[in-house]
């Protein structure tokens, strides 16, 4: 038992030197990229526009480019990649030389007024861009070449679903109330399509117009119910609306394929989130019931048995 404990943690120091190692040599690479590339980024796309939205904030600022030229560098280009930050944080002068270049190369930077946190990359975007492809991205990954062209090819497939990279299936208890987050199942190897589909966003996940409930933009209600989780409030909208989320099958191991930048979860909404025991799950309570949205989990899960 000993023995295998062992070899257990062998195998996981390795990888997360591997993963070290892949985190600078891509870094140093994207780096290199952003100050001397000039090739666009961007494309058009028919018939329907397909635009990336990130959000990022002060702590990160500088080192948001990486992902940037990560999105930059995608086999199949979007039509636009829209970096929104808030007028209350930043202005013009404070927007960092490397990033202003990459605007030269197809990169959009959104000033806004309220900065509605994690919402912000969505919120804004689904107001300007109401009849777009919409791709939600996190400002801390590396993403890999090919992940526009899987999550597009999914759409293409079945364009009345939400696609997603990475998620958890929600689980429920033997009483049909929610088990917490943490014992839902994580997915991010096999294929996966129905409403229990939790998307999480640090891998993207494609939108389409129409997905949500109309009170997707009920910003009272989101900053009330769910201040720092916009995952809880996006799955909730498109339950509410009644949208299948499908999860692509995984390739690889996925800190391999979606390294976070160095350093940059030592400042996370994520880990914010985290230090409130239970945060997530009261959150993910909170919206639910006041949605009503705990019949449409039973009816599902009664027909999904054994998952």
């Amino acid at each position: 038992m000993f023995k295998k404990l062992r070899q257990e943690k062998r195998q996981r120091r390795a990888l997360a030197e591997s993963i070290d190692r892949r985190v600078e040599a891509l870094t140093q690479r994207f780096e290199a990229d952003a100050l001397h590339r000039r090739e666009p980024g961007v494309q058009r796309n028919a018939p329907r526009e397909l635009v990336v939205s990130l959000t990022s904030f002060s702590k990160r600022i500088h080192d948001v480019y990486l992902t940037i030229e990560s999105l930059l560098q995608q086999s199949h280009a979007p039509d636009r990649i829209v970096l929104w930050l808030s007028a209350e944080e930043f202005g013009e002068d404070d927007i960092p030389a490397i990033l202003r270049r990459q605007c030269e190369r197809g990169l959009e930077i959104e000033f806004v007024e309220k900065d509605l946190g994690p919402y912000t990359k969505f919120f804004y975007a689904l107001q300007k861009y109401p009849e777009a492809l919409l791709l939600t991205v996190d400002d801390d990954i590396l993403y890999p070449q090919d992940m526009v062209d899987q999550l597009y090819r999914a759409h293409l497939k079945a364009p009345e679903q939400i696609h997603c990279t990475r998620g958890h299936r929600i689980r429920l208890d033997e009483k049909g109330e929610l088990l917490p987050y943490k014992q839902w199942w994580r997915r991010n190897d096999d294929r996966d399509s129905s409403l229990m589909i939790f998307p999480t966003g640090v891998g993207g996940v494609l939108y389409f117009p129409g997905c949500f409930d109309d009170d997707i933009a009920n910003v009272e209600a989101f900053q009330r119910l769910a201040p720092n989780a916009d995952d809880v409030w996006l799955k909730a909208m498109s339950l509410k609306k009644g949208t299948v989320c499908t999860m692509l099958e995984g390739r690889g191991v996925w800190m391999q394929r979606f390294p976070v930048i160095a350093g940059s979860q030592e400042v996370s909404l994520k880990r914010r989130n985290k230090r409130k025991r239970s945060g997530n799950d009261e959150q993910i309570q909170a919206v639910f019931e006041t949605y009503d949205l705990m019949p449409v989990l039973r009816a599902v899960a009664a027909n999904e048995p054994g998952l």
